[in-house]
């Protein structure tokens, strides 16, 4: 089973072991106190109550209390560290992986797992140390049953295993259906992240609102479908167990005194223990929903770690910084996407370009055309299907390919602004002070604690504060992806006739997709994007 897998391979064994070992201990003491209770009964019935067992029932409930709680405790101590090693060892891989991988797998596939799923295991750490708990009590207390009815065992026994065997039988096909669950309700949050990232565009668009909002609706349909299947499944699983006890004591009272007069001494004794181990035969039956959701929640995650495994970029790491750059070529390289089947869908025709230090350079190209893959593929984060990228002489390769991108600094079409500036430990609050002030920024936001006070600003204030960030990172070469369409005419002019000349001032390359054509006498060649294909103009100044 993937559960016990997890727990298996995610822990110290020997923590589990000290786990289970004091659920085992309160198990037995659980068992204890049954057979305590059955002689202290006989004796009361006598009229012989000894006190002494009292005190040997309240040790073994001692026993039993600080036993359990200690496995309850620290077994939600030990899944939460799991649970916490598992986000962050996901964190980490998806860190690591190829943009273009990450793409296919999706943001609402990842945050299912790393919420819904791993809540699913937290959940049942507890129940199921609770299950083992009980399983060991309900043991001894079938051997209890034994010393006093080999019959009344027997009779007890195939109960139990007939209830156990309806289950598994059932197990196969629940499994099935929560996994079809598990996956429907990724794509119920699918739509629902359409819904929010869409918000605008539904807003303006009613059919296209309420078109998305019936499919939305479906989805929703099949998941509760599903879930009601499953769900009175495991409720004819849990009325068959009762059905069964019920039975069962039928059979101990009224059955078994008549086929067998002999036991009518020992009956209340073995209805006792009968009725003592109803709490735990409950414990397992419940358990066992919870056990099969935490099963399939495990695999997901496992499945989940498994594409990011595929999906890691096989670059070295690279700590330092880059060292600079002279010239960079791209010698005949080009990009595919492509679909599950391996299809090609787009493709960026092989592309033969130089860029020397400090070369400002403008990409044109109508939607479609390939601008941000070219940009992708320019800054390293998709790596070419085929062709060669050299610096300065040297191959780009799996030795030297994180350096080549710490070459750059981008600011994309889908940039993500962050609160504080990361990989930034030292900032001047004198030159960020300056910064704010000249990107209009000043009484939007402050620069407290290494981060920013305030980032609910419109796009283009926080294509600005972004800006600040890309210019503090002071790297080799800027990308700047439509960067001024969102900003006023008044700042639009700033930015191509004093940010763009200082920075090429200062000896930094720029790259930048941009539609402004009044400002194209600025660059030193436009690159122009057609289906895919390159072509680069030379600006005469």
């Amino acid at each position: 089973m993937f559960l016990l897998n997890f727990f298996t391979q995610e822990s110290k064994i020997s923590k589990w072991r000290v786990i289970f070992a004091m659920a085992i201990i309160s198990g037995i003491a659980n068992a204890v106190l049954l057979g305590i209770i059955n002689v202290a009964a006989e004796m009361a019935s006598n009229e012989n109550v000894n006190f002494r067992f009292l005190v040997l029932f309240m040790i073994a409930f001692l026993i039993f209390y600080i036993a359990k709680r200690f496995a309850l405790l620290k077994s939600t101590e030990l899944i939460e560290h799991i649970m916490k090693n598992v986000k962050v060892r996901v964190s980490d891989k998806i860190r690591k992986s190829e943009l273009y991988h990450l793409e296919h797998i999706g943001t609402s596939l990842i945050y299912t797992r790393l919420t819904q799923d791993t809540n699913l295991i937290s959940q049942s750490a507890t129940i199921i140390t609770n299950a083992s708990q009980s399983a060991i009590m309900l043991v001894f207390s079938l051997l209890y049953i034994f010393y006093l009815s080999k019959i009344a065992f027997m009779i007890t026994l195939v109960s139990i295993a007939i209830a156990v065997l309806t289950y598994l039988s059932h197990l196969k096909i629940i499994s099935a259906e929560l996994q079809e669950s598990s996956n429907t309700e990724r794509e119920f949050f699918d739509s629902l992240d359409s819904i929010l990232h869409g918000f605008k565009e539904l807003k303006i668009n009613s059919k296209k609102s309420d078109d998305l909002f019936n499919s939305l609706v479906g989805i929703s349909n099949k998941l509760e479908n599903l879930k009601i299947k499953t769900g009175n499944r495991f409720v004819t699983d849990l009325m068959f167990s009762q059905v069964f006890f019920y039975m069962l004591i039928a059979s101990i009272i009224f059955l078994l005194p008549h086929l067998f007069p002999m036991y009518s001494i020992i009956i209340i004794k073995i209805t006792t223990a009968i009725l003592f181990i109803i709490g735990p035969l409950e414990m397992l039956v419940s358990s066992l929903p919870v056990f099969a959701k935490a099963n399939i929640a495990t695999k997901n995650i496992y499945d989940l770690e498994d594409k990011l495994d595929n999906s890691k970029d096989k670059t070295f790491e690279v700590n330092e910084s880059s060292v600079g750059f002279d010239e960079l070529q791209f010698n005949d390289v080009s990009f595919e996407y492509k679909d599950r089947e391996s299809k090609t869908l787009f493709n960026i025709k092989p592309i033969n370009l130089t860029i020397k230090k400090g070369e400002m350079i403008f990409v044109v190209g109508g939607n479609g055309s390939g601008k941000s893959t070219l940009i992708k593929l320019l800054t390293g984060l998709y790596y070419p299907s085929n062709g060669v990228i050299l610096m300065d002489d040297e191959y780009i390769n799996n030795s030297n390919y994180q350096q080549y991108r710490e070459l750059f600094s981008i600011i994309l079409t889908d940039f993500y602004l962050f609160k504080k500036l990361y990989g930034l430990s030292e900032v001047d609050n004198k030159r960020m002070k300056e910064l704010l002030k000249e990107m209009g920024l000043l009484n939007k936001t402050k620069f407290v604690d290494n981060a920013f006070t305030n980032l609910n600003l419109s796009t283009g204030q926080k294509k600005r504060l972004a800006l600040i960030t890309a210019i503090l990172e002071n790297k080799d070469i800027y990308v700047f992806d439509e960067w001024a369409a969102d900003q006023d005419p008044q700042f639009r002019k700033y930015f191509y006739e004093v940010i763009l000349k200082d920075l090429k001032k200062r000896g930094k390359t720029i790259i930048a997709v941009t539609h402004d054509d009044h400002y194209f006498h600025i660059a030193d060649r436009v690159i122009k994007m057609e289906y895919g294909e390159m072509i680069i103009e030379e600006i005469i100044k």
